[in-house]
């Protein structure tokens, strides 16, 4: 979803660049410069940097971070906001990347930019879900735990700043009163207004739980600095289970920091349960999370379910405006109509007792209790059909064409090739119209583990 960039270029230019930031080392040298297939908002590159300075030779990983501007999620920048929360962040105990410069001017990559050091660890999948791929999957139920205890730490050490002592100026500080809450919603209502293709276009569920929102607003008993975006796939950890650093500091604010609370625990049930896929064995429950982090905090939570609603609606505005992106590249994506009936939509109906829009949502179900076919078509030069078969856990595998299947992948059998030697990713083969998918996409989340382990 991004720009097409000249890799080559990119790195002579970032040489000239950093040898202006950096007049007194010499002999620089990037390798290994990649761009990072993962996320919506921004374009990211990875490289490593090698330098000399004051007798000794350097290295050190870096991230250069791009405002995305070919399909943007946001009405307005964000990494010169980004940059600065994570430059007041840098000499607290709040676990985060270590920034080094921001550049504003536009010539040099097209668009403004900073740089920051690569923490050495692993973020969870967030697509395929982490419930169903990837560290978290991989994991023993004591190491999820851990991870999970250790992000409540994490945003509790962010919550307890005394953000007033720090210089946040650069972001819209609330009055007092419901100043807060009213000042979240007015940005979300005329984020809505923005994604909509016409004035006159309507999306019953978010608007009935944005106009709830209104009527229930509350004055918060605390005020912090908040993570926005507080999820798991933003953060990093390391091999052991340590938080790393919290990462996508898109939508941070001075709010009330039990929406990030909420927006952990609500997305963690979207983006598992709510799509049909079973959450893991050794994650800790919403009641035993909200203890915890009363009690790393000493601040009783008194408006969760206010947050929650929030959080559903939010995800729920992303999913709109993300979905359209996708559909201007081609992508496929399932149901008639994806941005009023969707995994977000259906659950704020629920809690806020609506209307369900169309379909009720996937039940919850595991891999053994699967019954499921999936068909493969890869195409070009080197096609070929096959398909899996699970029966309650068991799959196995078949040349040719399925009856009836309740899944089919269609990709070039190259991009299937580079997915199988880890040179693309499958987010990034569907985020860019290579890969498509028709029927039951929780099949594959499902199945997710299996498919990356199989031969040929």
């Amino acid at each position: 979803m991004s720009r097409d960039v000249d890799l080559l270029d990119m790195q002579s230019k970032l040489l000239g660049w950093l040898r202006k930031k950096m007049p007194q080392a010499s002999n620089f040298a990037i390798s290994d410069l990649e761009r990072s297939g993962a996320g919506f908002t921004n374009e990211s590159f990875l490289f490593d940097l090698s330098w000399d300075e004051g007798g000794e030779h350097k290295s050190a990983g870096m991230i250069l971070r791009c405002e995305g501007t070919v399909y943007p999620i946001y009405p307005e920048p964000k990494v010169e906001m980004q940059f600065r929360i994570l430059e007041q962040l840098g000499n607290t105990n709040v676990p985060a990347p270590r920034v080094y410069w921001f550049e504003s001017d536009t010539s040099i990559f097209g668009t403004p930019f900073y740089l920051m050091n690569k923490l050495d660890g692993t973020v969870p999948s967030e697509f395929p879900p982490y419930h169903s791929f990837g560290i978290c999957y991989d994991a023993s139920p004591e190491l999820r735990e851990k991870m999970w205890w250790q992000l409540i730490e994490g945003m509790a050490r962010l919550h307890t700043l005394d953000w007033k002592s720090m210089d946040f100026s650069f972001l819209t500080i609330p009055p007092h009163g419901t100043g807060p809450v009213d000042q979240d919603l007015d940005r979300w209502e005329k984020f809505l207004d923005w994604t909509k293709d016409t004035p006159d276009e309507t999306h019953p569920i978010l608007e009935a739980a944005l106009a709830w929102l209104k009527e229930n607003r509350y004055e918060p008993e605390h005020v912090s600095l908040c993570w926005g975006d507080a999820r798991f796939p933003n953060s990093i950890f390391s091999p052991a289970g340590d938080l790393l650093g919290l990462l996508d500091w898109d939508i941070s604010h001075i709010g009330d920091p039990e929406s990030d609370l909420a927006f952990l625990i609500t997305t963690d049930y979207l983006l598992g349960e709510g799509i049909g896929v079973p959450r893991l064995d050794g994650f800790p429950s919403k009641e035993e999370t909200i203890q915890r982090y009363e009690e790393l905090t000493g601040r009783k939570v008194k408006h969760y379910f206010y947050n929650e609603v929030r959080a559903a609606c939010v995800m729920g505005l992303h999913v709109v405006k993300v979905q359209r992106n996708l559909k201007q590249i081609g992508v496929s994506l399932p149901g008639d109509d994806p941005d009023r009936d969707n995994f977000c939509t259906q659950y704020l109906a629920r809690i806020l007792n609506l209307p369900v829009p169309g379909t009720a949502g996937r039940e919850i179900t595991r891999i053994e209790d699967l019954e499921a076919t999936v068909q493969y078509r890869l195409t070009g030069p080197e096609a070929t059909d096959w398909y899996l078969i699970c029966e309650n856990g068991s799959v196995s595998r078949h040349e040719g064409m399925a009856a009836n299947p309740t899944t089919t992948v269609t990709m070039p059998a190259e991009i299937w090739a580079a997915i199988r030697k880890g040179e693309m990713n499958q987010f990034h083969a569907w985020t860019s119209g290579e890969l498509q998918i028709d029927g039951d996409h929780a099949v594959l989340h499902l199945l997710e583990d299996v498919i990356a382990k199989l031969d040929g």
